[in-house]
């Protein structure tokens, strides 16, 4: 039997306390699942392995086997320094999109490296949907600055506040960023009347039904490594307002792709307490314009996203990533 070694580090400890971001841990099993139904037997760092994948942040990787893989995503133009050697002993790296593979190029961290994009689940079915109350727009991860959740604020309350037919579902852990001005004083923007925040962890289907009853995803993000939240929004026919620059550039124009400036951030350095270089900075202009067109002409918006949504369910899938992941595999193994 084919066997491959893998290494990503749990998202929580013991105790379920989550002390580590769980996109990596998501993924690792989306793809372990499908590589197993390819008859490859996955095992979590074997050094007697000869082919092993870390799949997390450079600082963790493992270098004991007789062929490593470095796989992972980045949001700006910077590659943390601390990363650099452990990347460099790699025999090949891969990422999970096309500017991140450009960023790595040109740190020159490795002289092989690959795009293996993530996946779609089935499970994000697509929904042809109809308007019977309100409009719901919805931004998922406003815990994160450059999730970029105070535009999607501003945006919303400058088109539609006080038009009781519109309402925005912001979704975040723990807290958000977002401040709203009421009676002449900063506050959370749950204190709007036309804002909805829902605070706690949602599971998958949850989250899929929270999906399936929004109408359009605002997602000016200010850099991402792949973007699953407005991919996942894509793959099921939501129409997605989507930065159209670093990692979410890949797949931006199957919905609505919010054009973008790279700039430096400062505020994303302090944030990181190092120099992360140039980020996206989303138009706020042009975020007005492709919300407005959205609800002025909703089925049209709908048509060319449940479209994207068929390929991305046909040619997108985790099934796709896991057979990019086998193919490499097989370059090592001679087949």
């Amino acid at each position: 039997m084919k066997k491959i070694s893998w290494f990503t580090p749990q998202s929580n400890d013991l105790s379920g306390e989550q002390w580590y971001s769980p996109g990596y841990q998501n993924a690792a099993i989306a793809n372990i699942k499908e590589l197993n139904a390819m008859h490859v037997a996955v095992y979590y760092n074997k050094p007697e392995i000869p082919y092993h994948i870390n799949f997390c942040q450079p600082v963790y990787y493992q270098h004991n086997n007789d062929y490593v893989v470095g796989y992972t995503p980045w949001e700006s133009t910077v590659v943390p320094s601390s990363w650099l050697y452990n990347m460099s002993l790699c025999d090949e790296i891969w990422t999970t999109s096309n500017f991140v593979k450009d960023v790595f190029s040109n740190y020159n961290v490795n002289n092989n490296i690959h795009v293996i994009h993530h996946g779609a689940s089935p499970e994000f079915t697509i929904l042809d949907r109809e308007i019977t109350d309100k409009f719901n727009f919805l931004h998922v991860g406003g815990e994160s600055l450059r999730k970029n959740s105070q535009m999607v604020v501003d945006a919303f309350l400058d088109l539609f506040d006080g038009n009781k037919d519109y309402r925005l579902i912001l979704k975040y852990n723990n807290k958000s960023n977002a401040k709203v001005r009421m009676n002449n004083e900063l506050v959370d923007a749950s204190k709007h009347p036309q804002i909805v925040c829902l605070e706690h962890s949602l599971n998958t289907q949850d989250l899929i039904e929270l999906y399936h009853k929004s109408h359009c995803m605002i997602y000016p993000t200010k850099g991402e490594g792949f973007g699953m939240i407005p991919f996942e929004a894509i793959a099921t026919g939501m129409p997605t307002i989507v930065t159209n620059a670093t990692g979410t550039a890949d797949f931006a124009e199957m919905s609505f792709a919010l054009n973008a400036e790279m700039a430096e951030a400062k505020e994303q350095s302090e944030y990181y307490g190092v120099d992360t270089g140039l980020w996206a900075y989303p138009s706020y202009d042009h975020l007005l314009e492709l919300m407005r067109q959205v609800v002025d002409d909703y089925d049209a918006a709908k048509r060319k996203t449940i479209q994207s949504a068929k390929i991305i369910h046909d040619s997108w899938r985790w099934t796709d990533s896991a057979a990019k992941i086998y193919d490499r595999y097989q370059d090592f193994v001679g087949f």
